[in-house]
């Protein structure tokens, strides 16, 4: 089988990974270097479940601080169970594992699709691959689901900016409406510097207050999950972004993206309905997840928050976020 897979960040690289062996896959990357917009935050046990070297860690984690009100919240995580990793790096190691594992990497950009046939644009040429299954792992702004004329991903957008006027050694979260907006207001360490972000401008420029730092935004969607949305069309599937796989709340995306990658890989070699797997590992989590998002958008957000202040309520939200307890 000719599996084509456009887009080399962690979903479709982690795809033409566990396909290669078994099938001839081609992963079309639009560029070599290329770091994505995102806080870097990632499980850590997805290295050891999958098998994918550590060389990318930057920051390992054993807690983290949630602020509101003057407050903060210091939740304790299972030894270093969050890891922050470069993306670049982290990208490439895991397009390294695709190519080991025997899939063909070629660099070109995506223009559309005859007849179960992609065509692919380089810098110098134009070339035409044939395929019996395409995934599209193009990201929220996929170009596969527009040559479908498929609904886009809904979204939304943040604003973000590294620092070097702010210092943190773990992840910090703002809940406070001024900054945090609808969602949270963030700071990570990122390498020697710090990640910053929040949801609208106005947030951002509140944080950039609330930390004494100036820093100018810049602005990338990240997708808002919601349970209808269109993950297989016959013979292409959608993973990662391309499909609106990120956590609901947290708004974790990498992890997904691997673990989805899996899922659809396991149900093209088994011959699963795509669909149906994904559901049965994370649809009931996910449902929950937004529930609490669409809660904490309300003045329910001060009553959450309080709850976090006691030991059983921070055990089983951490328990929840690595995975321990099943919704």
């Amino acid at each position: 089988m000719n599996i084509l897979i456009i887009g080399g960040g962690p979903a479709g690289a982690s795809a033409a990974r566990f396909l290669a062996p078994y099938h001839n896959v081609t992963l079309i990357q639009d560029r070599e270097e290329y770091e994505k917009p995102c806080g870097g935050g990632v499980k850590t046990k997805i290295f050891e479940k999958f098998n994918i070297p550590e060389n990318s860690i930057k920051h390992r984690i054993n807690h983290v601080l949630v602020k509101y009100k003057n407050k903060n919240i210091k939740l304790s995580l299972k030894s270093d169970a969050l890891s922050i990793v470069n993306r670049k790096e982290f990208d490439k190691t895991l397009r390294k594992l695709a190519s080991d594992a025997g899939a063909k990497i070629y660099y070109g950009r995506f223009k559309k699709l005859k007849n179960n046939t992609a065509v692919i644009k380089s810098e110098t040429e134009t070339k035409y691959f044939p395929y019996d299954a395409l995934i599209a792992a193009d990201g929220i702004n996929s170009t596969v689901r527009k040559a479908l004329k498929l609904p886009p991903i809904p979204s939304t957008v943040t604003h973000y900016a590294k620092t070097s006027s702010y210092t943190v050694k773990t992840c910090e979260f703002c809940f406070d409406f001024d900054t945090g907006g609808d969602y949270y207001a963030w700071a990570f360490p990122c390498a020697d510097l710090t990640h910053t972000g929040t949801v609208k401008r106005e947030n951002f420029e509140n944080l950039c207050s609330y930390l004494n730092i100036k820093e100018k935004p810049k602005g990338y969607k990240i997708p808002l999950w919601r349970k209808n949305i269109i993950i297989q069309k016959e013979n292409v599937y959608f993973v990662g972004d391309a499909a609106g796989q990120t956590i609901p709340l947290s708004f974790e995306g990498i992890y997904y993206a691997v673990h989805s990658a899996k899922i659809l890989a396991d149900s093209i070699l088994y011959n699963k309905n795509y669909k149906q797997e994904w559901n049965k590992k994370f649809f009931k989590k996910f449902i929950f997840m937004k529930t609490i998002q669409t809660l904490n958008k309300t003045k329910l957000r001060r009553f959450i928050m309080f709850l976090h202040r006691f030991k059983p309520i921070q055990n089983f939200a951490v328990n929840l976020w690595l995975g321990n307890y099943h919704v």
